[in-house]
């Protein structure tokens, strides 16, 4: 039961860690201006930094489910999950384009980790 609710923490963390980079690139924008000053930028922005942190946090959760869990059930199920969820938080707060073949590619990306998680 540990085993579940981490890898569930360390799919949340990544999730909320790649939607919060992608906020604050939103902020920051395109790449303008020289290296440093757009590093400085993009490291200032409270957004990237909640994403780094979160992303951060993420791995560290993972390491803890590698120690106790199968890398091939502990990997798929943190990839193809985390791969779902960030499809929907694209969809739902980026406003991302969903199309008929991305609820197609969920669903089978769905029967997949029943099937690898049996």
């Amino acid at each position: 039961m540990v085993q579940i609710l981490l890898i569930i923490g360390a799919i949340v963390l990544n999730v909320c860690g790649h939607a919060f980079l992608k906020a604050g690139m939103n902020k920051v924008g395109p790449f303008a201006g020289t290296a440093v000053t757009y590093a400085f930028k993009t490291l200032t922005t409270p957004f990237v930094l909640v994403g780094l942190f979160s992303y951060v946090a993420s791995v560290s959760m993972y390491m803890l489910v590698l120690a106790k869990t199968d890398l091939s059930y502990a990997y798929p199920l943190l990839m193809s999950l985390g791969y779902v969820l960030i499809v929907l938080v694209s969809f739902l707060i980026f406003k991302e384009p969903f199309s008929a073949y991305k609820w197609i590619g969920i669903v089978l990306i769905l029967v997949g980790v029943i099937l690898v998680g049996k």
